[in-house]
This record gives structure tokens, C-alpha cells and sequence, in this order.
């Protein structure tokens, strides 16, 4: 089960700098019998690495 927050604007640091920035929160919930725990961590960081690019999922870079 993947569940997603609901977007709000928050003060973020990028490159030193303050800005405010969309942002979620990501929850992943899967059985342990079936699915070790570093797999699942792995796949909530690529779906937060397609949701920060998007773009990605169109051109593979």
C-alpha cells in the first residue's frame, strides 16, 4: 500500500538557500514475509525520484 500526503508549501533548503517548496509525504506498507524491508525501502525511493522528475519516466535519463 502506497500512501501519499497531501501536498503543502514548506520552507526547504536547496543550494544554501531558503525556498518555499512543494512538498509530501511518501508511505510504504507491504507484508515482510514477502518483501524484505531494503527492497521496499528501495522502491519508495525510486517512486520519490519519479514524483520530484517526472520527466523521467518519458525520456530514461
Amino acid at each position: 500500500i502506497l500512501a501519499v500526503g497531501a501536498i503543502k508549501l514548506q520552507p526547504w533548503v536547496h543550494k544554501d538557500k531558503v525556498k518555499a517548496r512543494q512538498v509530501t509525504t511518501l508511505a510504504l506498507s507491504f507484508d515482510h514475509r514477502l518483501v524484505d524491508g531494503e527492497l521496499g525501502s528501495k522502491v519508495l525511493a525510486d517512486v520519490a525520484a519519479i514524483l520530484e522528475q517526472p520527466r523521467r519516466l518519458i525520456t530514461w535519463a
